[in-house]
This record gives structure tokens, C-alpha cells and sequence, in this order.
């Protein structure tokens, strides 16, 4: 790779048919990738995520809920997508985050891909 932002793909990737949509088990503030694509957590504190199971290829989402002004402390193996750690939602705004392993969890790219959506019932 040239730097941490490329994304080389070097076989040919093919779905057929639809994605599933798992919702995975949080643990704490611990994500077990081996149970799912898509995580749910609402912050009530300071928060330093985990990412747990790693399969080799594998994309997930995390949707947090904020809880008030805490800070997130994300694995050092994650990568950003702006270079820079993007900050934590505000109170009851929810963000999803996309992550992506391609090496089974030594690295991760990360993105913010939705921000500051107010949270419903």
C-alpha cells in the first residue's frame, strides 16, 4: 500500500442476492465480530471500544447513541478515513461508524458515515 488511506483489492469481489444484516452482540464497550455486521451502544460514560473475533475480510457498523459530552477512545489499529479521530455524537444524537479489517483485525479503516442524526424511539 502506497499509505494507510488506499484500499487495494487484488481479487475480484461478487455478492449475489441480498446482504444480511446482523445485529451483534456488545459486551461493555467490547464488539464480538463473531456475532454479527451491525453493533448498538449508547454511551453513559468515557468509552474505549474493543473489537473482538475479527474474521480476515470483514466489514461491520457500530451505531452509538451519545449519552452526554464523553469521549471515545478507539482501538490504536484503526485508521481514519480524514487522518484525524473524528469526535464522539452529542447528547441523544446517534452517528454510525463503518469499519472495515481486510487483515483479520491488525488493521481497521474506519469512517464516520452518518452524523448527528437525532435518535428515535
Amino acid at each position: 500500500m502506497a499509505n494507510n488511506k488506499d484500499l487495494l483489492i487484488k481479487n475480484p469481489i461478487e455478492t449475489n442476492g441480498n446482504i444480511d444484516v446482523t445485529v451483534g452482540t456488545v459486551s461493555g464497550a467490547t464488539l464480538d465480530l463473531s456475532t454479527g455486521n451491525y453493533f448498538k451502544h449508547t454511551m453513559t460514560a468515557a468509552t474505549t471500544y474493543v473489537f473482538s473475533n475479527p474474521g480476515d475480510g470483514q466489514m461491520f457498523h457500530l451505531e452509538i447513541t451519545g449519552g452526554g459530552d464523553y469521549a471515545i477512545t478507539w482501538p490504536t489499529t484503526v485508521y481514519w478515513s480524514s487522518g484525524a479521530v473524528p469526535y464522539a455524537p452529542n447528547d441523544l444524537d446517534q452517528d454510525i461508524w463503518t469499519f472495515i479489517t481486510r487483515d483479520g483485525g491488525t488493521t481497521y479503516l474506519g469512517v464516520r458515515s452518518v452524523n448527528a442524526f437525532a435518535a428515535t424511539a
